[in-house]
Parts: structure tokens; C-alpha cells; sequence
């Protein structure tokens, strides 16, 4: 399925959700299954007064074969909770650079186990993590070279975007 030729994005769909599964059961205790666009939409869209919460994005950058960007995007009460489950403690002793730095892993766990699985037999290069706060980007885009995956881990919808660099960028 990995060759230098700019892939199919719809190829990686089922590794990419087998592998936030596996990393969502396997490494913090949590259920993950797929969502639509439209109960991300409404989640990112909702006032704080009205249960809305802050987000996070976090973003990891791969080569080899193929190259481009993983994306997670994700509530920060749902990070706080995955946190505080592999860490085994509680939500509220969970301090901000921790949060930070387990959202930013937690999208190297999920690119790594996506590239693994989708890419078996090829060695990748991942970048660390970037990792900030803010209300996710709702537009589409016609990009041919990104695609959206929308899921729910514990209920909480999450988007992960896949970014293909162009051939001719490697």
C-alpha cells in the first residue's frame, strides 16, 4: 500500500481507525468508534455557558516513502481524562504542561501505529510533536492532499486530518 506515488487517503482509513482504537483501549483504558462531521461540528461550535470546551490540536510530521503531517484535534477535558488515565491519576492533578505534552504524544502514538499498520515493511521518521489551544478550523477543503476522519474516544468527538507533502516537496 506505502509507495513513493501519492496514495489513495480512503486506503488509510481502516488502518487509521484500527490503530486509535488499539492505542485508545490498549494504552488508556478508553473506547473509540467512529463519529460523523456533523457531532464534531456541533461539539466545536457549542458556548462554553452551554458545556462547550477549550481544544487542542496537535501535530506530527512523518517521512519516509510517503510524507506528510498527522493531525489530532481534540476537547481538552477529553485529553485531561486520557491523561489522567495513563498516568493514573486524577483529572484535576493534571497540570498544563503535562496535558500539553501527553496530547502531543498521544497523536505520535496514534501517526506511529497508523504507519505501522498501513506501512509494514517501511521505516518512518517522526518529527515531535506541535501541540496548541484553540477553537478547531471547521472549513472544508478541496485539498486532494489532506482528508478528515472524524471519531468519538469515551464519547468526546475528535478529528484526525491526514496532509500528503507533494511528491516534488520531498
Amino acid at each position: 500500500m506505502c509507495s513513493p506515488s501519492l496514495p489513495a487517503l480512503a486506503d488509510y482509513r481502516g488502518a487509521l481507525l484500527t490503530a486509535v482504537t488499539d492505542v485508545a483501549e490498549n494504552s488508556l483504558f478508553a473506547f473509540a468508534d467512529a463519529s460523523t462531521v456533523d457531532t464534531f461540528d456541533a461539539a466545536a461550535t457549542a458556548p462554553m455557558a452551554e458545556g462547550g470546551s477549550e481544544w487542542l490540536r496537535a501535530e506530527v510530521d512523518f517521512k519516509g516513502p510517503i510524507a506528510g503531517r498527522f493531525e489530532l484535534v481534540a476537547p481538552a477535558p477529553l485529553a485531561r481524562h486520557l491523561c489522567a488515565s495513563f498516568a493514573g491519576a486524577e483529572p484535576e492533578e493534571i497540570g498544563e504542561g503535562d496535558l500539553l505534552d501527553f496530547t502531543g504524544e498521544l497523536a505520535n502514538m496514534m501517526c506511529g501505529t497508523w504507519l505501522t499498520r498501513a506501512c509494514r515493511h517501511d521505516a518512518f521518521s517522526l518529527m515531535p510533536p506541535r501541540v496548541d489551544r484553540g477553537q478547531p478550523d471547521l472549513a472544508t477543503s478541496d485539498d486532494e492532499l489532506s482528508e478528515r476522519f472524524y471519531l468519538s474516544i469515551d464519547d468526546a468527538p475528535i478529528r484526525l486530518a491526514l496532509h500528503w507533502d507533494r511528491a516534488d516537496d520531498q
